[in-house]
């Protein structure tokens, strides 16, 4: 048993930590197949190589542009044939003008005159054929162009580059192997930039402590947590992350991947603080309580904790000074 009493209560919680590699998850922007995998789990890479491919985008382009080339040979083949018939129309012109102008009687002229109008009036049409001719062709072409730069665009997302200098940890697979559209595909370790992983620490813990500092080989360094979504139904089924996750406030720091420190979680001093031993106090997914005893009796109590270190738990409600309290041995 212990006696609930009072004192200044300043919080210093420690976790042991891991000194870990900073992971870069990389996704491909488009789905697809994987076409080649150039990289192995445990290899070196820089910062934009290329790591993978899907398959399909550089072949697309290339049709394309073969496409392109087949109609414009065609549409000249086709576009000279229609100034030759032009060409030949105008031949004919000239020849009924000469005509009309070497006839002696008026009845010749006159129909060599209606043979200019039609001959002229088929010129003008030919013309315009032609140059709608070429205005759908250039459409077509035009639409093709386009289709070719959604193709580089399709082929750009196709293509998954490493954003850092790393070491693979993880791929999805090789050759052949399925990925959709921002799922992560590779993952590369970054061993130039450390962080911290400890078990897991609660979000009450982590709103408590007015500071975090990671010990390194007997040096302090200010981190900070990364924030963990966990749902309230998670919370209700005791589904907690395995671990939390801490990276260093400074850019350049003295720890090494592989190494362990100590993560302190640091509380501000609360001055004539209600405290109990440590032990004392038991929770539940609900709950935190105590067992009051009184003579050989123990009863289960509520309370409401405050700040914690590794020895005593702040009480701020459910007893009061005086009172004698079971502590687990």
């Amino acid at each position: 048993t212990a006696v609930v009493t009072r004192m200044d209560l300043s919080g210093v919680t420690s976790f042991s930590a891991q000194i870990v590699p900073k992971i870069e998850k990389m996704a491909f922007l488009s789905s697809g197949s994987i076409d080649k995998m150039n990289v192995l789990i445990g290899d070196k890479v820089k910062k934009g190589q290329l790591l993978a491919t899907l398959a399909g985008g550089s072949g697309k382009v290339k049709a394309l542009k073969e496409e392109i080339a087949s109609l414009k040979e065609e549409n000249e083949g086709t576009n000279q044939q229609s100034k030759y018939d032009i060409d030949m129309l105008q031949e004919n012109l000239n020849d009924l003008k000469k005509q009309a102008k070497a006839a002696k009687s008026g009845k010749q002229k006159t129909m060599l005159k209606s043979q200019i109008v039609e001959k002229e009036e088929d010129i003008k049409i030919a013309k315009l054929k032609l140059e709608q001719q070429k205005e759908l062709q250039q459409l077509e072409i035009s639409q093709k162009e386009a289709d070719i730069k959604e193709a580089q665009k399709s082929t750009k997302n196709s293509k998954l580059y490493s954003t850092i200098d790393g070491e693979v940890i993880s791929t999805s697979g090789g050759s052949g192997y399925m990925v959709q559209g921002g799922s992560v595909a590779i993952q590369v370790a970054n061993m130039d930039a450390p962080r911290l992983k400890t078990a897991y620490v609660s979000d009450s813990k982590l709103a408590k402590a007015s500071s975090y500092v990671a010990i390194v080989d007997g040096k302090k360094y200010k981190v900070e947590v990364e924030e963990q979504e966990v749902s309230r139904q998670d919370i209700e089924m005791g589904n907690y992350p395995k671990n939390s996750w801490f990276d260093f406030a400074a850019d350049h720091v003295d720890a090494k991947v592989g190494g362990s420190a100590t993560i302190e979680l640091y509380t501000d001093t609360v001055k004539d603080a209600l405290v109990v031993p440590a032990n004392a106090v038991y929770r539940s997914k609900e709950e935190s309580y105590v067992y009051l005893v009184e003579g050989d009796a123990k009863t289960k109590t509520i309370v409401k904790t405050g700040t914690e270190t590794d020895a005593y738990i702040q009480i701020e409600s459910g007893v009061k000074e005086g009172d004698v309290v079971y502590v687990e041995g």
